[in-house]
């Protein structure tokens, strides 16, 4: 609050408390009176060590600290509190009569949050004073609002972690935004986008890829096709063969993914970009739209190449009926060569995980937002 208090209950407001740690009783009553005049409550401690208890016992709002201290100084008791995680959080005050550059630098080297030299100007007092409690407060509240979402006090790692797994379904929410808006025209092709992410999953952790492009290639492919959007519906859901002109306009789909998903800022971004872009390039070198061939295609793009292609044989589409599982792999089979030799194998080891991922998703609608990591 403005004045100096943090309301803790309704009529129950609490004053800040401010601990100041001086060897000289001087200064320790200068800074006492300072804080009282502000409305403020203080503590003084008369070394480093007594500092360390009494922040540990008082949790204090500020902590003031002079350098010159006997036995541990303001630069080490800064510093262990800063690495201590239940006490980062306290801003601190490094007072000291010492001018030159270097000991500054090692005061904000320690980590402290600011500095005042000896003798101390009130006004500047005051300001730093008022400006920390405002950041303090702000912190305490995004703690306590932080417990209360989680229900319980955890420690700092599990926090982290839920704290990922928000963002990572935050990531769900738009890749499904995204596609919807691509594959929204075509129903049959709903639950298509989330059995890609499966199969890509799998395939891409059975070939040993690192946890973080495993992860990427699941939240990257089902955008795979986004660039449909710009693909007209004549040419889109079009019953039977394309025409070489209407083939060549379906192709185009590709690059305008890639436009669409141009300029990433995030790693899983730019994966989702050159699945988009690659997923129709061929080993053989006879694929689209760049005519890439072996190893100068990502090595996403070679897996969803592959995924993609088992689900469009066993889906329903507009110019075909559904193929069974033999008959898919049995098609794949005699097309190998367009497929990375040991995306193939991979392909081959995981047949009977491919089909039991089709079936049990061959309904799901376009919301695959429940699924997020297996």
């Amino acid at each position: 609050m403005a004045d100096g208090t943090e309301q803790l209950a309704p009529g129950l407001p609490r004053k800040a408390k401010i601990l100041v740690a001086d060897d000289d009783r001087f200064y320790i009553q200068i800074f006492s009176d300072l804080i009282d005049g502000l409305g403020y409550e203080s503590i003084s401690a008369a070394n480093g060590a007594e500092a360390l208890e009494k922040v540990r016992a008082f949790r204090p709002d500020i902590l003031i600290i002079d350098v010159v201290m006997p036995g541990m100084n303001g630069f080490e008791v800064t510093r262990r509190l800063k690495d201590d995680p239940s006490t980062t959080h306290i801003p601190i005050i490094i007072v000291t009569s010492l001018s030159d550059r270097g000991s500054k630098l090692k005061g904000l080297h320690s980590g402290a949050d600011e500095l005042l030299s000896k003798p101390v100007d009130e006004a500047e007092f005051r300001a730093r004073i008022g400006n920390l409690l405002k950041v303090k407060k702000y912190e305490d509240y995004l703690l306590e609002h932080g417990k209360k979402l989680e229900g319980e006090v955890v420690d700092k790692t599990v926090q982290l972690e839920r704290a990922f797994e928000k963002i990572r379904h935050g990531y769900v929410e738009t890749v499904y935004r995204l596609t919807l808006a691509a594959e929204y025209r075509d129903k049959e092709t709903g639950g298509h986008i989330k059995r890609i992410s499966l199969y890509s999953q799998v395939l891409a952790s059975h070939m040993g890829l690192p946890a973080q492009a495993v992860e990427a290639i699941f939240f990257g492919s089902p955008m795979h096709d986004v660039g449909k959007i710009g693909i007209p519906d004549s040419v889109l859901l079009k019953e039977g063969s394309h025409t070489p002109e209407e083939f060549e306009i379906m192709k185009t789909h590709s690059t305008i993914g890639a436009n669409i998903l141009r300029d990433p800022d995030s790693g899983i971004l730019r994966t989702a970009r050159e699945i988009a872009l690659t997923h129709h390039e061929r080993w053989d070198g006879k694929g689209y739209p760049m005519g890439l061939k072996r190893d100068e295609i990502p090595i996403s793009g070679r897996i969803v190449h592959l995924v993609d292609i088992y689900d469009a044989l066993r889906s329903k589409r507009p110019y075909k009926e559904a193929f069974d599982h033999e008959t898919a792999c049995g098609i794949i089979d005699g097309q190998k060569e367009r497929f990375d030799p040991e995306v193939f194998k991979g392909f081959l080891t995981l047949s009977e995980e491919f089909r039991r991922l089709f079936d049990e998703n061959r309904h799901e609608e376009l919301d695959f937002r429940k699924t997020i990591l297996l």
